[in-house]
């Protein structure tokens, strides 16, 4: 078959265009709709950017992501021909990258320890606020350098979280505001040079270093959308 691109039509709508729009729409052995539009044999924007889209979730290279469709894509989304194993790899990275906005706080992941609604973080008993109940506690050893998880802004309450040398709430306590969520990073022992209030920081810098509280080495996170985090917190 010829490699179809933007502008490209069929007089009667019923040729290779028409099975390729109608591949991308979702009647392929991934069962992934990559939007083209129409079927209608008509090879416009919407069928040039559903090939990207394809391209760019079976694990094409960057560099062949482009909005044609040819005889390779055909014959993956037929199932005629299996992905290789380097588009395999690039598939489950991108799914990865797309399932949430989201980062986890440390370069390595490390048990958790508490979970929004569970022991301190109850529901129902105070201190009763997303601070404290929507909130997991990662097992980090004293000193792990931590992220912010996503593009944010420092918010204005930094520092101590209390001036009783005794509590239980001890260590230092920051805000990340991102575009459609909240984060509370709480029991640090110190912050990274960077981390002011009003401060921008990007996705993976340092926000700042773990500390303890209760005698236990951990980072207290909590999110005021919590569902949104738990699949990064907890996957």
């Amino acid at each position: 078959m010829r490699t179809f691109q933007h502008g490209d039509k069929e007089t009667n709508g019923r040729g290779p265009i028409h099975g390729a729009q109608w591949l991308l729409s979702g009647h392929n052995v991934f069962k992934e709709d990559f939007q083209p539009g129409g079927i209608d044999g008509d090879f416009g924007q919407g069928s040039a950017d559903a090939c990207v889209r394809a391209k760019q979730a079976l694990g094409f290279p960057d560099r062949a992501c482009t909005p044609t469709f040819g005889p390779n894509l055909r014959s993956y989304l037929l199932g005629e021909k299996s992905l290789p194993a380097a588009y395999l790899a690039r598939r489950v990275l991108r799914q990865k990258r797309s399932a949430s906005p989201f980062v986890y706080p440390a370069k390595t992941t490390v048990s958790v320890i508490g979970r929004p609604g569970q022991g301190t973080h109850s529901f129902t008993v105070e201190p009763s606020n997303w601070q404290s109940d929507n909130a997991w506690d990662f097992a980090f050893p004293f000193g792990t350098p931590l992220v912010a998880v996503a593009d944010g802004t420092v918010g204005d309450k930094l520092g101590p979280i209390s001036t009783d040398p005794n509590s239980r709430f001890g260590g230092l306590r920051c805000y990340l505001e991102t575009a459609d969520n909240e984060f509370y990073y709480a029991h640090l022992s110190k912050f990274a040079p960077g981390t002011k209030p009003g401060a921008l920081l990007k996705q993976g810098d340092v926000i700042g270093f773990s500390g303890a509280a209760s005698g236990v080495d951990h980072l207290h996170l909590g999110v005021r959308n919590w569902r949104a985090f738990q699949k990064i917190a907890e996957g």
